[in-house]
């Protein structure tokens, strides 16, 4: 009676969903299947009305997500999807499993292949499938991986896996890395005397307790509503997936959304809203990547979809990163693209230039483009704040403890004796209403009991520093070397505390006045009388200096007699006026309402537009064995002799590099320089040291982050800081373009390859 009902139940769902997929009236939610710890129900296939595939762009956009895989599983469990094939749509319950027909009957067996190497470019790639095949008497083919931006050369076609280790084996004694990869199914061999079956793309398409079905490829796949989203992996995607069959008889797995949907989940993958939160680059990254999509759409046609999900073509996370900054961005430029002569401009764009992009014949194969040149990534421009005078003597460096009792010397009554005046100040900003003399003098055993007595911290002490932590300080080195007592007790609590951060100074040695006034302010900071800001300067508007800080954009009030300071490194330096450009790290003291002191740090990525990426410069060091590892694909051998820049761009990027191994000699160019290496940029510089016994290292000095050539985003984003738009700031990195409609421009007659 049980089983009896739940087959009823099915069928009442199967019912509501078949009436639902016949009109056009939104859709509701699916309701649940029987629990899945219950026996599945055999659901058959079940023909519903084909689904439409929205594309209110006027673009269906196709995203390949996987390759050459011999089988795969979509769809939850517990949901009836949309499976359709031509003019055919069945209901499945998931998961649904996919594969090559070949591959589905008992009798199938798998092929094995080797795979020789993986570039980012296909040029590099076929050369050495052409190379490894001529040389090794085996057909080489090269397959692209969507999902990891490379191409894969392939070599040979063995019916065993031992058959594949033994060549693999030969491979190896030739100083050539690889390993073996599952191909496409062999189908079974025909009976004697029959004729080979003749080659069909079909695919063998399983719902949960249905009988398989075979349908041609490709194979569409539908949520049952249009706010369910298909996801590969546990990644949700909008729109529909297409599995299909590739040359190589595997399976490819390919997203199908609409344009504009597509950008949803590209600009936050590019340019995360949470780090990169100015709207201005935003849509500059929007109009770029929508560019790069029209430009490049059919690249890999032989596939079966428009571009491929990270970086080797435009990074992609789908729904899941979504954020509603970026889908802002994406709505305020609707349709807006970068057009070149009529036709979409090929819209490269990179992490971080280096301070400077690259003209794109010096990295990619094609020639000049007018608009790909080198422009600088700008200079971010100053304007200068005045703030308090400061005295022949005060200008000189200081540390963070003396840099607040400068501070608080200039809070301090003018007349008064300095170490009174400065304790008087301190109490009266945390708070403390009790007066008391200062120390005479200011060695450590009068100074840091006087301040726990002053500012009402000795019942704290005796009940928070506990004979653990007293004892933890006086291990050998002792913390309070040269203490004992009442002294020593209040110094190790004021760094249990951490009343002074890391600055206490050592407590064997006599303070200054600065010292003393800069611990007594310390102590109103961190009981919280003082607060300390930070942020990113924006712009000066009237008396206030706005800042980006983590609690959002906030003004901050100043006048001539705040003390002002720049920092470099550790130092502190007094200074009577500062030069401020949008993006620069600030920080200050504040006491409520009032500014008490401001502060600029010196950023060793200097004032260009990009410094707030993390590749302004990098270092690297790699093994010679490594690198001829590196380059087993390119180069034989199994270690790199020598390695010399030979041709250097006027930007000062390595275009053309001469490599020796133990074994052979080659000439890289252009943007298979990086590859080569797998460096983050072409502008480096190298040096061969000595390393671990007798291998010799490489030292790699380099800026930057990607091919360099087009809009340096992280350049974008200090451009918008800067208060630029973005056409200004597309206007900028892509020479002589114009912004318009995609309505209004022409494809090329080929997509764009780099």
């Amino acid at each position: 009676m049980r089983r009896r009902s739940r087959k009823r139940a099915a069928r009442t769902l199967l019912a509501g969903l078949l009436a639902v997929t016949a009109c056009t009236s939104p859709r509701p939610a699916p309701a649940p299947l029987p629990s899945a710890a219950e026996a599945p129900v055999p659901v058959p296939a079940l023909r519903v009305a084909l689904p439409e595939t929205p594309a209110r762009s006027g673009v269906l956009y196709r995203i390949g997500l996987k390759s050459d895989l011999t089988d795969v599983s979509i769809g939850s469990a517990g949901t009836l999807w949309i499976v359709t094939s031509g003019d055919r749509a069945e209901l499945l319950q998931g998961p649904v499993v996919f594969r090559p027909a070949s591959a589905a009957g008992g009798a199938s067996e798998t092929t094995f292949q080797i795979q020789a190497g993986a570039f980012s470019q296909e040029d590099p790639a076929r050369k050495a499938a052409d190379r490894l095949s001529s040389e090794l008497g085996v057909p080489g083919q090269v397959a692209f991986a969507p999902d990891r931006g490379l191409y894969r050369v392939l070599l040979g076609s063995f019916p065993t896996r031992a058959e594949a280790d033994a060549f693999l084996e030969t491979l190896k004694a030739r100083g050539q890395d690889g390993f073996v990869v599952a191909g496409a199914a062999r189908p079974p061999a025909p009976a004697a005397g029959a004729a080979p079956p003749a080659a069909a793309a079909t695919i063998t398409v399983t719902g949960t307790g249905g009988a398989p079905l075979t349908l041609a490829s490709p194979v569409d796949l539908y949520g049952p509503a249009p706010e369910v989203r298909v996801a590969v992996d546990g990644v949700p995607y909008r729109g529909s997936l297409r599995v299909l069959v590739n040359p190589r008889g595997t399976l490819n797995v390919v997203n199908r959304v609409d344009l504009e949907d597509y950008l949803y989940g590209v600009v936050p993958a590019e340019m995360g809203p949470k780090r990169f939160d100015a709207i201005e680059a935003l849509k500059a990254q929007a109009v770029a990547a929508r560019t790069y999509a029209l430009a490049h759409r059919g690249q890999f046609e032989a596939e079966g979809y428009d571009i491929c999900p990270g970086p080797k073509c435009q990074a992609y996370g789908g729904a899941s990163v979504e954020d509603p900054l970026s889908t802002a961005a994406v709505d305020g430029t609707r349709g807006l693209v970068l057009a070149y002569g009529g036709h979409f401009a090929d819209a490269l764009y990179v992490s971080t230039c280096g301070g400077v992009t690259e003209n794109v014949e010096n990295v990619f194969s094609g020639g000049p483009v007018p608009y790909l040149v080198s422009v600088e990534c700008g200079e971010l421009a100053a304007e200068e704040v005045a703030g308090s005078p400061v005295a022949r003597d005060g200008a000189g460096p200081r540390t963070s403890l003396e840099w607040r009792g400068y501070v608080l010397r200039r809070l301090a009554p003018k007349k008064a004796a300095v170490r009174a005046a400065s304790l008087e100040a301190a109490q009266k900003l945390a708070g403390v209403r009790k007066r008391e003399a200062p120390p005479p003098r200011l060695s450590p055993s009068a100074v840091y009991p006087s301040l726990l007595s002053a500012f009402e911290l000795t019942e704290a002490q005796a009940i928070q520093l506990t004979p653990r932590d007293a004892a933890y300080f006086d291990e050998s080195p002792s913390a309070g070397r040269g203490l004992t007592g009442a002294p020593r007790a209040a110094y190790e609590f004021l760094l249990r505390f951490r009343f002074a951060g890391d600055a206490l100074p050592p407590a064997d040695r006599e303070l200054t006045e600065e010292e003393y006034g800069g611990l007594a302010f310390s102590i109103a900071l961190r009981t919280l009388g003082v607060t300390e800001g930070s942020g990113r300067f924006l712009a000066r508007e009237g008396s206030n200096l706005w800042v980006k800080a983590p609690e959002g954009r906030i003004g901050l009030p100043v006048d001539p007699e705040v003390p002002f300071a720049r920092r470099i490194g550790d130092a502190f330096f007094p200074a009577p006026r500062l030069r401020l450009r949008a993006g620069d790290r600030v920080r200050w003291f504040k006491d409520g309402g009032r500014l008490l002191a401001f502060w600029v740090e010196l950023d060793p990525d200097g004032p260009t537009y990009e410094r707030e990426s993390a590749w302004t410069e990098w270092v690297r060091r790699v093994g010679a064995r490594e690198l001829a590892r590196r380059m087993s694909g390119r180069v034989a051998g199994n270690e790199v002799r020598e390695l010399a820049v030979t041709q250097r761009s006027p930007t000062g990027r390595a275009i053309e590099m001469r490599v020796q191994t133990d074994l052979a000699e080659a000439t890289f160019r252009r943007f298979d320089v990086r590859q080569a290496v797998e460096m983050p940029e072409m502008l480096f510089s190298v040096t061969r040291v000595d390393g671990a016994g007798e291998e010799k290292d490489f030292v790699f000095l380099g800026r930057g982050w990607g091919h360099g050539v087009g809009m340096c985003q992280n350049g974008a984003f200090g451009m918008a800081l800067a208060g630029q738009t973005y056409e200004q700031i597309l206007r900028h990195y892509y020479t002589g373009i114009d912004i318009v409609s995609a309505s209004t421009v022409t494809a090329s007659a080929a997509p764009s390859t780099r």
